[in-house]
């Protein structure tokens, strides 16, 4: 199957995600430091403007703004580059990331600022500060280190207002590159009968609309599909589908 084609931004802004290929992208503190000189040099060389970036042990995302090269371009040195010291500390081989990195267009400064929002919140899913060191949330706030003096200005150059903007949810979804949780039947049916107390089979064949998606709502989101739960619970696809439209109306 031929791949989707990417979506070209008109402002040349995007948010873009690094995943690795089943491999840590960062292990050490000099690794993280590594990338983010090579970031910087790549910047300067390519005059690419970097507004934002948090770096974690499996994925890296940015917010970048192609400059004198494709961004694709511009990113294959960046990665390229990475991977070869990668590989020649470690002894390793074979592909250091992921095939095809995750971009996506932004077209204005209101998303531009949300994107910047969801990067230098995204530490806090993972059970970090805003403060978390391999972000540019700290470098805007003490004015040091990669860092975009064009994203100040729509703060009015303010460092308070910039902390005030930073502390709302982003309005829009961005892709977080983390892999969607799945579970196996034998444990979707553990977990089934775990949130039933054991009900019996002659029970569950009276179980009730509601309760049928408070089920369905709480194996989803463990990474049960719909599909799954149809064929674990025995009704029909469109019976879950239901349940859990009027569970989440009522919620």
């Amino acid at each position: 199957m031929a791949r989707k084609a990417r979506e070209k931004s008109e402002s040349g802004m995007y948010h873009v995600v690094l995943k690795g290929n089943d491999k840590l992208l960062f292990a050490e503190d000099d690794d993280y430091r590594y990338f983010l000189s090579l970031l910087s040099k790549t910047a300067e060389r390519d005059y690419l403007e970097t507004y934002a970036y948090c770096l974690f042990s499996e994925i890296a995302h940015l917010v970048l703004k192609e400059g004198l090269r494709p961004l694709g371009d511009s990113l294959k040195t960046l990665v390229s580059a990475y991977a070869v010291r990668c590989n020649e500390k470690y002894a390793r081989s074979g592909k250091l990331f992921y095939d095809r990195y995750i971009s996506e267009p932004i077209e204005s400064d209101a998303d531009l600022i949300d994107a910047v929002r969801f990067i230098h919140r995204f530490p806090l899913s993972e059970n970090e500060t805003v403060l978390y060191p391999y972000s540019t949330y700290g470098n805007y706030i003490t004015k040091k280190g990669i860092r975009s003096d064009a994203l100040m200005l729509l703060f009015d150059d303010s460092v308070m207002r910039f902390k005030e903007e930073m502390e709302s949810e982003p309005e829009r979804q961005f892709a977080t590159g983390k892999k969607k949780k799945t579970l196996s039947d034998e444990q979707a049916i553990a977990l089934v009968r775990r949130i039933t107390n054991f009900m019996t089979p002659e029970e569950a064949e009276r179980i009730t609309l509601p309760m049928l998606g408070e089920i369905a709502h709480k194996l989803c989101c463990e990474g049960a599909s719909i599909r799954q739960l149809s064929r674990i619970l025995t009704v029909s696809k469109s019976a879950v589908e239901k349940a859990l439209k009027v569970y989440l109306e009522q919620e």
